[in-house]
């Protein structure tokens, strides 16, 4: 069968253009989302106006493996409901095109989607993940909970909250006021001369290392007239940050994992009798696996949408290109809610993993056979 290829530059400029578009969209909703979930994180590591640009880029490397596929869909649906809308599928086909001539132009962009998807989940989502933690665990290193003239809390429940009058390029601190929260039945407040902030990566746990000062205890209840003071030299004051760093930054989560180290993780349970690797940080085999049958079936779904959006889309209807975004939008929806559910199946040992991460890809190649056979029967 030879394609046209004159054609197949046009279905193809066509594609990417709308693809282009739903790229912007989708990647701009994502990351705007994502960053939106991470504020109380980024404010409670002080982040500075410098981190900005490394944090937005670790955003987008996240979740560009999962904007891709969406951008694709919505360029299939779009371009070629436009192109039909406007007959020019009914010129096509007067001119001796087929419909497979029609759809291996989508078929071959959708294969080098589903390529870069692989590449992007496979290496850039778990690099990203591991950058941005870094990053925050440097923010912590450097001080950056702590802004001298203000009070800074140390968590996110508030239960702590710092004051200093100043502090150098050193993280010497001076005039340090510290109002302790977290046991209600003994609050204390905290107040030095002087202090040096550190931060210890290895257990996600920042320290104020502060000298000549008191600690004051407060009764637990108001109308007791009990107050006690302990005076001291140096007093070391820690709190975890484990919270927003997560715990043991040397000990990565599934996510953040590269599929090479995934893979060995997975070797290490099934050579062990189920025993997990003591360095890791999740003990379930189960957990590793999920992960790594979604970095290989995430990537199909480029090819299976333009299966099923190419004869989706083949409609001559008015308003195309806002049904082409309707239906995307519902096409996402369900795969990534079967992805969802198969994954829970999957963590519940209600179904083998292999089977449960790959639901989705089943569905829509059971409903893109039909698709298919109908739209070649018509011929375009």
């Amino acid at each position: 069968m030879r394609v046209p290829r004159i054609l197949s530059f046009y279905v193809l400029k066509e594609i990417l253009l709308y693809a282009g578009l739903g790229l912007l969209v989708a990647g701009s909703i994502l990351v705007t989302q994502n960053l939106l979930q991470r504020l109380d994180d980024l404010a409670a590591v002080g982040i500075s106006a410098a981190d900005h640009l490394t944090i937005l880029g670790c955003v987008v490397g996240m979740l560009s493996g999962h904007a891709l596929p969406i951008a694709f869909l919505f360029g299939i649906m779009v371009a070629v409901g436009r192109i039909s809308a406007d007959s020019e599928v009914m010129a096509m086909r007067s001119l001796g095109i087929s419909f497979g001539q029609f759809v291996v132009p989508a078929l071959l962009l959708a294969l080098l989607a589903s390529a870069t998807t692989f590449v992007l989940l496979a290496e850039g989502d778990p690099l990203a993940r591991r950058t941005l933690r870094a990053v925050f665990a440097d923010i912590a290193s450097r001080g950056g909970v702590i802004e001298p003239g203000n009070f800074n809390r140390l968590d996110r429940k508030e239960a702590r909250l710092l004051f200093v009058e100043d502090r150098d390029e050193e993280n010497r601190l001076s005039g340090v006021l510290i109002s302790d929260r977290t046991d209600p039945t003994q609050p204390f407040t905290v107040v030095a001369e002087r202090g040096r902030f550190y931060f210890d990566s290895e257990n996600a746990t920042a320290h104020l290392q502060l000298e000549s000062g008191d600690v004051h205890f407060e009764p637990e209840e108001s109308e007791l007239n009990e107050y006690r003071r302990i005076a001291f030299q140096t007093f070391d004051y820690a709190f975890d940050m484990s919270g927003i760093l997560g715990a043991g930054p040397s000990q990565i989560l599934p996510l953040e994992m590269s599929t090479k180290r995934i893979l060995q993780v997975i070797e290490y349970f099934d050579q062990n009798d189920g025993r997990p690797p003591d360095e890791v940080r999740v003990k379930s085999k189960e957990s590793y696996e999920i992960q790594l049958h979604r970095r290989l079936a995430l990537p199909l779904s480029p090819v299976l949408f333009a299966l099923v959006g190419v004869p989706l889309g083949l409609r001559r209807a008015r308003g195309a290109r806002s049904w082409g975004v309707l239906i995307s939008v519902a096409l996402v929806f369900v795969y990534y809610l079967l992805l969802s559910f198969g994954s829970f199946l999957a963590d519940q040992g209600a179904l083998p993993v292999s089977l449960a991460i790959w639901l989705p890809n089943f569905a829509f190649a059971v409903i893109a056979v039909p698709l298919l056979y109908r739209a070649r029967r018509a011929e375009v």
